[in-house]
């Protein structure tokens, strides 16, 4: 062989095995949207036999007020694990939010506050108090060195803890009025045959008009919204964002080139902890009460969430938008299972068996592309 078909055979080689890497990178990319449609074809088609319209407005936000409570923990949860981390104690931190800001309502509630005043400042004092245990994590993790495993698991026990003294082990209810119409409440109501109605449906509406009234956008979904923006910002647009995946990415590399890597990770493990605050103080909201088991199961799904999404637990790798993907996968299974009369233990089976297929997925990838 001429030393000239030696070059093009290597050539082609190269060539092939870039479209190869990038066939398979792009594979890794978009398996999460291709199963989200198989999913809700499949629901779909399954609703159907029991009657069900599984596409149908109401199911929507069905699906969307599943996701909020997953994807807030789960934008805390991006961050950590692209610097390599993990934090299991922010479902105990949600549950400690709602029990925080629960009390301080009731609290206030009996004094005779206002809800205009008592309803804002128990939910600013749940985030808030979150900020302690996620600096507790970060400066056992970035200064102390202890493994992130232990010191957020330990975290988690003892916030439970914390929480269920507060509590006493029982819901903290007597909350302010108007608190359940915020937390399930819409910024627009669809109303068939009259129009839209902003904030609330129609004093005039009575009870026959509520089958053809549809919130359209939900209180804590747009909160939720807001809140996924400012941390897709913040990872994608920032310098901080940009360090987090050099931390990720090469520990040591990161130290070297100077960025601030053990300020850098106390930040993130507070920004963990306050995404489960909001999370924590919109439950409350919802279900106008506090508990500690609030966020018990939640932790866990939040994590898959990341995984589903492309994120590696190795460091380095993961995204905003993948989360997303990926809570609303989780949420899509809980609620398809829940309109089609599945037992509740069915659900875990299912993402357990989604989060499998994501990391055979992402290795399978890696794998091919050496």
């Amino acid at each position: 062989m001429s030393v000239e078909q030696e070059a093009t055979a290597e050539t082609l080689s190269e060539t092939n095995g870039r479209s190869k890497t990038e066939l398979l990178s792009t594979v890794r990319k978009v398996w999460p949207w291709i199963f989200l449609l198989i999913m809700i074809i499949i629901f779909t088609i399954a609703a159907r036999t029991n009657d069900i319209n599984f596409l149908s407005i109401r199911s929507v936000q069905g699906i969307l007020n599943y996701t909020t409570q997953i994807l807030l923990l789960a934008l805390g949860e991006t961050l950590v694990i692209i610097t390599a981390g993990i934090d299991l104690s922010t479902g105990y931190i949600l549950g400690l939010a709602s029990v925080i800001a629960a009390s301080i309502m009731e609290i206030l509630n009996a004094m005779g506050v206002s809800p205009i005043i008592s309803i804002p400042v128990g939910m600013i004092g749940g985030i808030l108090v979150c900020v302690i245990p996620g600096w507790i994590n970060g400066m056992l993790v970035a200064r102390v060195k202890v493994p992130a495993f232990i010191s957020t698991l330990g975290m988690g026990y003892a916030i439970y803890g914390v929480a269920l003294l507060i509590s006493g082990g029982y819901p903290v209810a007597n909350q302010p009025a108007g608190l359940g119409q915020l937390g399930n409440g819409s910024i627009f109501y669809l109303w068939v045959s009259k129009g839209i109605a902003f904030l609330k449906i129609p004093n005039y509406a009575q009870s026959a008009d509520l089958v053809d009234i549809y919130p359209l956008m939900p209180n804590i979904v747009f909160v939720t919204l807001i809140v996924t923006f400012i941390i897709w910002y913040i990872l994608a647009k920032t310098q901080f964002g940009q360090h987090l995946y050099a931390i990720g990415g090469n520990l040591e590399a990161a130290i070297r080139a100077g960025i601030p890597v053990k300020q850098t990770l106390v930040k993130v493990y507070i920004i963990a902890g306050i995404m489960a605050g909001v999370a924590g103080v919109l439950w409350t909201a919802r279900f106008t009460s506090g508990a500690a088991n609030a966020g018990e199961t939640t932790t866990l799904m939040a994590i898959a969430a990341v995984v589903i999404g492309g994120a590696s637990l190795f460091g380095g790798e993961g995204s905003i938008i993948g989360t997303v993907i990926g809570a609303l996968i989780i949420a899509t299974i809980q609620f398809g299972l829940v309109i089609l009369g599945m037992q509740p233990f069915w659900q875990y089976i299912a993402v357990g068996v989604v989060v499998i297929i994501a990391v055979v997925v992402d290795q399978f990838g890696r794998t091919l592309a050496r």
